[in-house]
């Protein structure tokens, strides 16, 4: 057998030189031929990696100069060649393309998102909460409204540096004060809650009657030009001369002369009565001496001096969300707000009164405690009863309280009505959270009242109760403010109103059952008592009334000192 035969090609020999020929014959023509010398290197046959991506174009060329020894550009004879160019490209629509800013639609986009968004998120709240949108938006509104009005009045710069000293870091705002120094030596006897208060019940007390003829004073008649008082007319509140008698259940010889007949077994008098009646609205610290005497109690008043007894204060904002300071610099603490307010009642009180006329004689045209010289005190004084249908200890109680009214008028139907006539004062509504009564006294003459109400609930329910205990027809009370909210001198009357007692007192929701049952369960707590001298305190920082056994002697150096004159008269300046 014999082996294949291997044949080698014909090679051109070049005699002239090193490598193949110029034009080798044994090489087809069609296939191109790269030149090279002998510097060459032995290049790369194709590129898997990709140089000209990881090196810039001049790099890259250094590159391959340095590695193959040749340029980039050394083998072009094999590079592809595009058999149709860019520029032999025609598009079919030749219309031309709407150019759009794609910033613009991102931002619509975008828009459309968020209110998607937002839409979804309401409808949860509506399903989670069960809230109305139009709710949340007046809730809102109301919270900004708040806000505004808290920036309004200071912020924090009314309630002091946040830290040391501030409200913010769980310190207590500075306590209100007990209107009496408790000492060490009183004896407390019974604390009566208000929660367990507001529960008491005791219908069927009845309106009250007359005692005999004691009736006192004189009363003029109202003036009803008044009542077109408005904010657009108003006049200004004028200083009316006269006498303020502030006598107490003691120290009233009427009072002294139906004991000693045995005519009743607990007196007091009706600011006093009111107090007691109304305490579980109060808010403020206030102080009672109950006199416990033989088989009579005698409610009165500690001798302070004036008008500056806390049952004789009228107090202002004592029920607002914001109180104002009870002492401190300005004329917006609580002390003078009261000073003020006195002065408002006292001389709207006369102003309104016919004066100049002849009045309505009451059965004796005098008290025995005013006095001549200091002149008329333009008030009339009732002493009247009421018989509770509970007995205390086998033995029925009757009190005697002496009432008073402010004035008369004539009813359409010609019958004569008694009136009480109070005031209230308007000091700064931005601070006192009320409104302002010169936007809205004239067309929301309700809304104002209402505030009024909810900032000043105790002493609208004592105002009530001192009506409805002297058996006043109507109520007239005036609307009084500053003539400038940084003068407290200086007042006008914007308007009047008139109420009846009994239905206002539903306005308030103060119930008269529960009033009564109120002082039923104070005098039966004193009336078991032995003999002796108690006192009656409202707790400054709790809602609890305390009854304290005093010892002998307590207090009575308070009204040595006051002097021996048993009526207080202030004339206004």
């Amino acid at each position: 057998m014999s082996l294949p035969q291997f044949s080698l090609s014909t090679f051109d020999k070049n005699e002239s030189g090193w490598g193949p020929q110029a034009h080798p014959t044994a090489i087809d023509s069609s296939v191109p031929f790269q030149q090279f010398n002998k510097a060459d290197r032995v290049g790369r046959v194709a590129d898997w990696i990709g140089v000209d991506r990881y090196f810039g174009r001049r790099t890259a060329d250094r590159y391959n100069e340095r590695m193959y020894g040749s340029a980039a550009n050394a083998g072009s004879q094999f590079d592809y060649i595009h058999g149709m160019e860019d520029n032999n490209f025609q598009l079919v629509d030749s219309s031309k393309p709407i150019q759009r800013n794609p910033q613009r639609n991102f931002r619509a986009r975008q828009l459309q998102f968020r209110k998607l968004l937002q839409k979804d998120q309401e409808k949860r709240d509506m399903i989670a909460q069960g809230q109305n949108l139009r709710m949340k938006r007046s809730i809102a509104k109301e919270q900004q409204r708040a806000f505004k009005m808290w920036q309004k009045r200071g912020g924090n710069a009314r309630q002091g540096p946040r830290g040391q000293g501030g409200r913010y870091q769980g310190d207590r705002p500075k306590e209100r004060l007990p209107s009496v120094q408790v000492r060490s030596d009183w004896r407390v006897i019974e604390e009566m809650d208000f929660p367990r208060l507001l529960k008491l019940n005791l219908p069927g007390v009845g309106s009250g009657e007359d005692i005999n003829e004691h009736q006192y004073g004189t009363l003029h008649f109202y003036d009803k030009a008044t009542d077109r008082v408005n904010v657009k007319n108003p006049i200004q509140l004028q200083r009316c001369g006269g006498s303020f008698y502030n006598v107490t259940t003691t120290e009233d010889p009427i009072i002294e002369q139906l004991a000693q007949k045995g005519i009743g077994n607990v007196f007091a008098t009706d600011i006093i009565l009111a107090t007691l009646m109304a305490s579980t609205r109060s808010v403020y610290s206030w102080d009672i001496v109950a006199h416990r005497v033989g088989d009579k109690l005698f409610f009165d008043k500690r001798d302070t001096g004036g008008f500056s007894n806390p049952v004789d204060a009228l107090t202002v904002s004592e029920t607002s969300g914001d109180t104002p300071p009870f002492e401190g610099a300005g004329i917006n603490n609580a002390k003078d707000l009261a000073t003020e307010a006195l002065y408002i009642n006292q001389n709207f009180r006369r102003q309104v009164l016919k004066r100049t006329d002849e009045g309505h004689k009451m059965t004796n045209a005098k008290a025995p405690f005013e006095d001549d010289a200091a002149g008329d005190s333009a008030c009339a004084y009732k002493y009247r009863k009421w018989k509770l249908p509970q007995n205390i200890n086998g033995k029925p109680v009757e009190v005697v309280c002496r009432t008073e009214h402010d004035g008369v008028m004539l009813s359409p139907n010609g019958e004569l009505q008694y009136l009480t006539i109070k005031a209230f004062n308007e000091w700064d509504s931005s601070f006192s959270g009320g409104v302002d009564w010169r936007s809205k006294l004239d067309m929301q003459k309700g809304a104002v009242l209402a505030t009024e109400m909810k900032n000043n609930s105790c002493k609208l329910a004592k105002w009530t109760l001192q009506a409805v205990l002297a058996g006043s027809d109507v109520m007239k009370l005036g609307y009084v403010s500053r003539v400038s909210v940084r003068n407290s001198a200086q007042h006008a009357i914007l308007g009047t109103q008139q109420l009846k007692p009994v239905e206002f007192a539903q306005n308030l929701s103060l119930s008269l059952d529960n009033a009564w049952a109120i002082l039923y369960c104070i005098i039966s707590s004193c009336m078991k008592q032995p003999p002796g001298k108690y006192l009656l305190l409202k707790d400054p920082q709790a809602q609890v009334v305390r009854l304290y056994a005093l010892p002998d002697g307590t207090f009575d150096s308070e009204a040595s000192s006051s002097g021996d004159d048993r009526n207080d008269s202030d004339d206004d300046q």
